[in-house]
């Protein structure tokens, strides 16, 4: 959902919409057919997808569907429920989600960025940039076109990451948060599409996402350094974002053979190929 809204009224995911998806999936996830789902943060699930069909072309019995983005906490609670067979996560597991059999699998990290079209006239933004568009003190491009910023929600995770860039971009994000007006975007892949089709767009993603869905967007330097996994690596790029793969008890066999694959040479392989930087 994308939409135009002061943030004292941003919407968040129901509770309720997750626990009844995740009690329509457990009526409907056994392994008939050899089919298994995973579910969880939209950040995770183009290369999810990715991964999925490469190990299907190597093991055609059983195919692995990726569900429609439930954030973190949806997908780690519909593993632990057996409604899906592995969770998708970019948090921290919580106690009580280890106490109930949880383990979470760091797969890889991948650059935070900050993204546009194609066609916007610039492929790097500095700190103090960011914080004035944010702030609404820098508002066209070099050609005169708007700059639009895309937000997220404000409990959403990506504003703690953005918020501990610099103080000055805590203080610019918190003035947008005020801002009637400005457009915001609930899913990952929503602020992606939100930004590909907005005139003068610019928001928060990261590289896996927009190499594995083959999104027609630019992530853009800032303070000069380009987002990678060599810069991620060597700590030129600061912002990173964990990947993980959640298994439970519930998780059937089939699941773990698949975490095995994307901790192999071709797993890795693909991980690299898609903006992953892989242990």
């Amino acid at each position: 959902m994308v939409g135009e809204s002061g943030f004292g009224a941003a919407p968040r995911a129901s509770k309720a919409w997750v626990a009844a998806l995740i009690l329509c999936l457990a009526g409907a996830s056994g392994a008939e057919g050899a089919e298994f789902q995973l579910g969880g943060s939209g950040a995770t699930l183009g290369t999810m997808r990715v991964l999925a069909d490469a190990y299907t072309a190597k093991h055609p019995e059983t195919t692995f569907v990726v569900l429609p983005s439930m954030g973190s906490s949806g997908g780690i609670k519909a593993a632990l429920a057996g409604a899906v067979a592995l969770g998708l996560s970019t948090r921290p597991l919580k106690s009580d989600e280890s106490a109930a059999g949880a383990v979470s699998v760091e797969y890889g990290r991948t650059p935070f960025v900050f993204a546009t079209a194609p066609g916007t006239p610039v492929d790097g933004i500095s700190t103090r940039q960011l914080a004035d568009i944010y702030a609404g003190r820098l508002t066209e491009w070099p050609d005169g076109t708007r700059i639009r910023m895309i937000l997220r929600p404000v409990s959403d995770s990506d504003n703690d990451a953005i918020k501990a860039i610099s103080a000055e971009v805590r203080q610019g994000l918190d003035i947008a948060e005020t801002r009637p007006g400005m457009a915001f975007a609930v899913t990952d892949q929503e602020a992606a599409k939100a930004i590909e089709t907005t005139p003068g767009g610019i928001g928060p993603s990261t590289l896996a996402l927009i190499r594995s869905e083959g999104r027609n967007l630019k992530a853009l330097k800032l303070d000069g350094i380009a987002p990678s996994p060599d810069s991620l690596a060597d700590g030129s790029y600061p912002l990173g974002k964990s990947l993980s793969i959640v298994r439970t008890p519930k998780s059937p066999p089939e699941a773990l053979d698949f975490l095995d694959f994307v901790g192999s040479a071709e797993g890795r392989a693909i991980l690299a190929r898609t903006g992953h930087l892989t242990r």
